[in-house]
């Protein structure tokens, strides 16, 4: 145990407090510590850097990056920040799509979602309508339907198939494969 908080940056002291005394940081490094316990090879990270201020990040991040390296650890690394996931990330999905190029309106979406931290610079806002279908039922045809700003009809009846763009660039869209 000892070993593990040292491993993620914690000193053995941390053996000894109470959960109420950590910082969410601090918890984000022993939920690691806990998934390195059984010396695996592959972590899924569901959020990791949720819920935590823009500096304590950086440091998961780096720690996440450097426990890479030195344990020849693979991740399948999920999150809503695409700053995040761009940077940590060799190979980038989408759930519709890849991260360049953005060609899906779902992604196109979620780029335009990305706070800019320059006031000066305007983003046009991309707002999208309906609720996430169900993944238990989901629509008839293309998924991404339901909120799509561009559907058509063809997206309401026929399911899209995926289609090289190029660079191991797929892309599921009807509207995609029009153009």
């Amino acid at each position: 145990m000892i070993e593990l908080l040292e491993l993620v940056g914690l000193g053995s002291e941390a053996a000894w407090k109470y959960p109420h005394e950590f910082s969410g940081g601090q918890k984000q490094r022993i939920g690691i510590a806990r998934a390195l316990a059984t010396h695996p090879k592959f972590l899924v990270l569901d959020e990791p850097t949720s819920m935590l201020d823009v500096s304590v990040q950086a440091h998961i991040v780096n720690l996440i990056r450097e426990l890479q390296e030195k344990l020849k650890l693979t991740y399948l690394f999920i999150s809503h920040n695409l700053s995040v996931v761009q940077h940590l990330s060799d190979r980038i999905a989408v759930m519709y799509e890849m991260f360049e190029r953005p060609l899906h309106p779902y992604t196109q979406a979620l780029l335009e979602a990305i706070p800019v931290p320059d006031p000066d610079i305007k983003k046009g806002e991309v707002v999208l309508e309906g609720g996430v279908p169900s993944p238990e039922s989901p629509p008839s045809g293309c998924r991404f339907h339901t909120r799509c700003p561009h559907v058509s009809f063809v997206c309401k009846d026929k399911e899209p198939t995926s289609i090289d763009v190029g660079g191991k660039h797929l892309v599921t869209c009807h509207l995609v494969a029009k153009t």
